[in-house]
């Protein structure tokens, strides 16, 4: 049975982990440093690339997402990683083989290396034998693996190996120190007088404790070590003729698909074992859900960049609920600076997008649909090289979305024409989403131009809301609301000391 791969369907036209180019929106939802996180400890398995590109269809996804919950709920998180650790040792064991120059310590490495091999595949297809799996994923691992298993190289390899290490274990010797020489001969079976003192003195305190005395700890051998060999190959040739045997036979044991499963499972314990370190400091994750009606339902979403960089500081970490029901299309953000509207459009976008790679997402509840494409627009710095305005920036930024998206893509456009005239902005803004409407395209506009949220009866109005009680407090909570611009103004006459109290104050004085 070949292996394909745990990652993608066995239908999927995407079955290796070729290089993709890293998504345009990449930078304007902090996407970068999230995945930088995410990844820390397994930079060498190159596995960026898999979060750059959006799976082909629902199916995809929902493959990806059964073999995560199989791995979550059937607790199989730590033992997948311990056999990651394992292979990782493997190969490391299997490198050691082809850098030292005494042949026989070549040898033995590559044995040490093909046992940890074989008790850690052993080991990994009897827990999933006794686990419940649901997902085609891993249910098709379970099998390869049965049938890697049940195969003549490994049912031999795991033999010999066996039998090798079982001969290296029955040699046995005596050492004796005296007169500045060490004598080495046959073992004769009198008492271990060091084992039977240590024994004698060890206390409950310290029975865990290791006393082993070691004289030479590098992995190179020392002369006395290489001496000390060379007097037990000629005592007991058998194991030492097994082992040149079986270096020559077993040189290049690891099977390619062992390493490349192992590999991409990193993907799966990545994403894992970073969405419950959120969790255990009190920050939730699910499972998206795919519907087959262009909706979306989120519920305590929250922005995963931010809540990375508050954790360490005890501040909350402000969630917000996202619903477009059908019908629905543009929905236009207004409220006052700092009032979390960036944040909200960031965490809308990290969502989307995980959820179409296959990953949990940072909320509590996602229904949502297969999008085909997400497309962002954030304010960015002007490049005085270019020679074009900020304005002129924007609109060539924008026309390549425009061109691109579809009934099915959705847009997050993050203060755009924020370099013109109000009343031009309003004019490119309305007929910017006029365009999106008519298309059906979804379309989060983050703006500070309250007509635009009035300005089509079809166009939701969210506000990034106050403190009730302190209209200049910034609660960074966002509900649907008619944009009515009374923190704007209150913000502004607060800023610049023109609330009636001040006002009052001044008069007086």
């Amino acid at each position: 049975m070949e292996y394909t791969s745990i990652l993608f369907e066995p239908c999927s036209p995407s079955k290796t982990m070729k290089e993709s180019s890293r998504p345009d929106f990449f930078h304007d939802i902090h996407m970068d440093s999230i995945i930088r996180e995410l990844l820390t400890g397994k930079e060498e398995y190159e596995l960026t690339a898999l979060f750059y590109e959006k799976l082909p269809n629902r199916n995809a996804i929902q493959y990806r997402i059964a073999v995560m919950k199989d791995m979550e709920y059937g607790r199989l998180i730590e033992p997948l990683a311990v056999f990651s650790q394992n292979m990782r040792k493997t190969r490391q064991y299997a490198a050691y083989s082809e850098s030292f120059k005494d042949k026989e310590q070549q040898d033995k490495w590559l044995a040490d290396g093909a046992l940890l091999y074989c008790q850690s595949i052993r080991d990994l297809h009897h827990i999933l034998t006794s686990a419940k799996l649901h997902s085609a994923g891993m249910r098709f691992v379970y099998n390869w693996l049965t049938a890697f298993i049940d195969g003549a190289y490994f049912s031999a390899l795991y033999e010999e190996v066996n039998e090798l290490q079982q001969s290296f274990e029955r040699i046995q010797y005596s050492m004796l120190i005296a007169d500045r020489k060490i004598t080495i001969f046959p073992h004769d079976n009198e008492m271990d007088y060091c084992q039977s003192l240590s024994e004698t003195f060890q206390t409950e305190k310290n029975m865990d404790e290791d006393f082993t005395i070691r004289f030479f700890t590098g992995l190179q051998l020392s002369g006395l070590e290489a001496d000390v060999l060379n007097i037990l190959r000629k005592q007991q040739p058998e194991p030492f003729r097994a082992l040149k045997t079986f270096g020559s036979k077993y040189k290049g044991f690891i099977d390619p698909a062992i390493l490349t499963f192992a590999r991409e499972l990193q993907f799966y314990l990545a994403c894992l074992q970073y969405f419950q370190g959120l969790q255990r400091q009190g920050l939730h994750y699910c499972y998206p859900t795919l519907s087959d009606s262009k909706e979306l339902h989120i519920m305590a979403g929250y922005d995963l960049s931010l809540a990375s960089s508050l954790l360490n500081t005890g501040k909350q970490v402000i969630c917000n609920d996202f619903d477009v029901h059908t019908h629905e299309s543009i929905f236009v953000l207004t409220g006052p600076n700092q009032g979390g509207k960036t944040t909200f459009a960031r965490s809308l976008g990290q969502i989307l997008h995980l959820a179409s790679i296959g990953c949990p997402v940072p909320c509590q509840q996602a229904e949502l649909f297969a999008l085909d494409q997400l497309f962002t627009h954030f304010p960015s710095k002007e490049h005085l090289e270019a020679n074009t305005g900020q304005l002129q920036d924007e609109l060539l930024r924008l026309k390549p979305i425009l061109n691109k998206a579809t009934g099915y893509s959705v847009i997050i456009l993050n203060e755009i024409f924020a370099t013109t005239s109000t009343l031009d902005a309003h004019t490119m803004s309305k007929k910017l989403l006029d365009k999106l409407r008519l298309q059906g395209t979804i379309c989060l506009f983050v703006t500070h131009l309250l007509e635009i949220a009035t300005s089509h009866k079809n166009t939701v109005s969210l506000v990034a809301a106050a403190d009730p009680n302190d209209p200049a407090k910034r609660t960074f909570l966002i509900s649907r609301k008619v944009a009515d611009g009374l923190v704007y103004a209150s913000s502004i006459a607060s800023k610049y000391g023109l609330t009636p109290a001040r006002m009052k104050e001044r008069i007086q004085a």
